[in-house]
């Protein structure tokens, strides 16, 4: 369970955190100006990894335990220092090395986390001596750090390809019994997809060299302390965990000692710039390079206990595959062709003709909004018990969004969404685990299957459907709803052992369900949503009063 409070701790101290940095960004001038190599339009806060800093750290350093952490929070507060003065006044290429040299020595020297072993690739037997190891680690991490801080350059980017390495690293992880590995996954991924909740495009704010760096430097640390010489995964794997930013700092980095300039000079020769040349959107352009890492990922899921040999071809022959393609794609000028878009389904132009359109959407949105509700007051009465800190934490989330509904702030709106973000999947998770008695008369049709299961179904339904037939520029999907989507199809490999791994899989589902109806609900009305305000505020109260009345 504490695997389960740090990512929640982590994601709900990254949300909060995150418009507080936003504001005290342009307070402090610590914004990100648009010039010719830049993709955004204005000028941008770029605090957003300081937030991302605190979400992580934060949870390791309460919950884990001191000698182990405690060279990773050294290490990352100058990871994090040095990389938000860059972010504030800019700092020179090796006042930057500098400061993650340092950090690199923390975690190496003190913290001994060092390549020790090439595996296969040397002889059986053979491990690497102290005075090569410590370069050749600093050097490894140093290069991944600025390997993912290059991957930032779109919105949701280097967010996205590192929580699809973590989540793999969090498996890894539990499976070996490390809960090292699997603390700090954790509280990583809160981190990340509490951030990429303003990050997705169009973004509201980035996460700077301090995020960046911070994301690459425990990346590359945690994969080289899970691949250590005393455990049974091969030390190649980092090379497909972390393989899509390696390969792209790379490429870029040779291209430009070829041209005659420095590597170090910035230009726009990244992967994501050349899928963006060759006409994909920003949210395309995101979406295909999660596609290219999580195909990595996979790689070394699928090839985590094979011989050294064949990861390193693996990882050659994918590298080789996509900068031939770039190449090709560069060399003969290929550019996507699209349709004529925005046209309307048949559907949809048949009701517009009969002037039923208006009318189909209105009675679509009622539905959702009812079926809506009705989800959130059965997860309530189908748990058995209510814990009396998250009752404390009901009561409160009503409370603030009550008296901001009633004065009409502009904050109502993202504390509604907290109210329902927070609760919602562990309301649901303790009622799949401890449900409510069946003989209890008034709960007695919660836990009922027939009724149950087609409310979500509908739910779904109901979102597609309204989707599907509005004009208006209300919900857009991004590539945050992929990463969700992807985890829960992942979360069952990873699932508790009181859950099997398909209930685990329909309670991801459910959640996912019920976070975008919600989505859809708020983007899609014109109104401040007063009615869905008080229908959640109720379900907070209810499951407050549950647990002070001492009923079930």
């Amino acid at each position: 369970m504490v695997f389960l409070n740090t990512l929640f701790l982590s994601l709900f101290i990254t949300v909060v955190l995150v418009p507080f940095f936003r504001s005290l960004a342009y307070k402090i001038n610590a914004v990100d100006k648009p010039d010719e190599r830049k993709v955004h339009a204005r000028p941008m806060a770029r605090t957003g990894g300081l937030a991302m800093a605190v979400g992580a750290l934060l949870p390791l350093f309460l919950w884990g335990q001191a000698e182990v952490f405690r060279p990773w929070l050294l290490a990352c507060a100058i990871i994090v220092g040095a990389g938000f003065v860059d972010d504030l006044i800019g700092l020179g290429h090796r006042a930057k090395f500098g400061a993650q040299i340092l950090a690199a020595a923390v975690v190496v020297l003190y913290g001994g986390i060092a390549i020790t072993s090439l595996g296969a690739l040397l002889p059986d037997g053979w491990l690497l001596p102290a005075w090569l190891s410590i370069p050749l680690s600093i050097v490894v991490i140093v290069g991944v750090t600025n390997a993912i801080n290059l991957a930032d350059g779109l919105d949701g980017l280097a967010g996205g390809i590192t929580v699809i390495s973590f989540l793999l690293l969090g498996y890894f992880g539990l499976r070996a019994g490390d809960a090292v590995v699997v603390m700090v996954a954790a509280a990583v991924i809160g981190a990340i997809f509490g951030f990429l909740r303003y990050n997705t495009y169009p973004a509201t704010i980035f996460m700077g060299d301090a995020g960046s760096q911070l994301l690459g430097f425990l990346a590359i640390t945690v994969s080289l302390y899970l691949t250590r010489t005393d455990v049974i995964y091969s030390p190649l794997l980092p090379l497909l965990l972390l393989g899509f930013p390696i390969l792209d700092t790379l490429t870029v980095m040779l291209a430009r000692i070829y041209n005659g300039r420095s590597p170090f000079a910035a230009d726009k020769n990244h992967f994501h710039h050349k899928l963006m040349r060759l006409g994909l959107a920003h949210r395309e352009a995101v979406l295909a390079i999660y596609l290219v890492q999580l195909g990595l990922v996979l790689a070394a899921y699928r090839l985590r206990f094979s011989s050294d040999w064949l990861i390193l071809g693996w990882a050659l022959g994918i590298g080789a595959a996509v900068s031939l393609f770039f190449y090709l794609s560069s060399r003969f000028g290929w550019r996507l062709t699209r349709k004529a878009e925005n046209l309307p389904g048949n559907f949809q132009k048949i009701l517009a003709e009969a002037h039923l359109l208006t009318r189909v959407l209105k009675v679509l949105f009622l539905l959702l909004r009812i079926n809506f509700s009705l989800i959130l007051l059965v997860v309530v009465l189908s748990m058995a018990e209510i814990p009396g800190w998250f009752a404390g934490l009901a009561l409160a989330l009503s409370g603030v969004v009550l008296v901001l509904m009633l004065t009409g702030s502009r904050h109502y709106e993202f504390f509604l969404r907290t109210a329902v973000y927070l609760p919602l999947p562990l309301l649901v998770y303790w009622g799949a685990v401890a449900p409510a008695d069946g003989r209890i008369s008034w709960c007695r049709c919660c836990g009922a299957g027939w009724f149950y299961g087609p409310l979500y179904v509908s739910l779904i339904i109901f979102s597609l459907l309204l989707l599907k037939l509005t004009r208006r520029d209300g919900y857009q999907s991004t590539p945050l709803d992929f990463l969700i989507l992807m985890t829960a199809i992942l979360l069952p490999s990873v699932a508790p052992a009181e859950l099997a791994g398909g209930q685990v899989k329909t309670l991801a589902i459910r959640i996912i369900a019920v976070f975008f109806a919600l989505e859809v609900i708020l983007e899609e009305s014109r109104t401040r949503n007063l009615d869905l305000g008080l229908t959640v505020v109720g379900v907070l109260l209810l499951a407050g009063l549950r647990w002070l009345t001492g009923a079930v």
